[in-house]
């Protein structure tokens, strides 16, 4: 073989490598549960609507802040691996089923969107956070009957800290604060369902 065709094969085998990009790793909040087993449903039911989310959140990359300030830094190789609305809903539903099942109301899965004795819904305003510092979640809710009649409304927020730099450790943080939401509403949400102030 000449030295111009190792020299050629050399420069192409460099361009192949320069040419790949980083694989895009990619995230799922989680609830941590187990799964739910029960013999019969109760018949109050209620129906996680779906999540709002600002357009920031919007996207599939994972968005973290700079120093807490308004400057935030979209990941390209770090995304959801659903649209973050939706691991919303599914954290929130999963969270709440067993203490609510408990109480007498099953919770809905995704695609009964029409049913419910109760709708939660559920307008987030921010969730992200930086990295070694901490992650902060801010969202209105409101419970509405099958009348459209609120029943209760209010806002959270909270904070988690973020101790590192990874995504993991961000995304464990941010999945934190949606089931201590979720956790929070178990115990609001059933005076109200039973008509009773809380």
């Amino acid at each position: 073989m000449s030295r111009h065709l190792v020299l050629l094969a050399a420069l192409l085998t460099m361009l192949t490598a320069c040419g790949r990009s980083a694989p895009t790793r990619y995230y799922l909040l989680e609830s941590a549960l187990g799964p739910v087993q029960a013999d019969g449903l109760p018949a109050k039911s209620l129906r996680v609507a779906q999540v709002n989310v600002p357009e920031y959140l919007d996207r599939s990359g994972i968005v973290s802040r700079v120093d807490g300030k308004s400057r935030l830094i979209i990941a390209e190789f770090h995304a959801w691996a659903e649209p973050l609305s939706h691991g919303i809903r599914r954290v929130f539903q999963e969270t709440l089923t067993p203490p609510l099942l408990a109480g007498g109301v099953s919770v809905l899965p995704s695609g009964d969107e029409d049913s419910g004795d109760f709708t939660l819904l559920l307008d987030i305003q921010r969730l992200d956070g930086n990295f070694d510092e901490k992650a902060v979640l801010e969202a209105h809710w409101s419970l509405r009957n099958r009348d459209e009649t609120i029943l209760g409304r209010g806002i959270y927020a909270a904070e988690e800290m973020v101790r590192g730099k990874s995504y993991d450790v961000l995304v464990n943080a941010e999945s934190s604060l949606v089931r201590r939401m979720a956790q929070y509403l178990s115990e609001k949400l059933p005076p109200l369902m039973a008509g009773k102030k809380s």
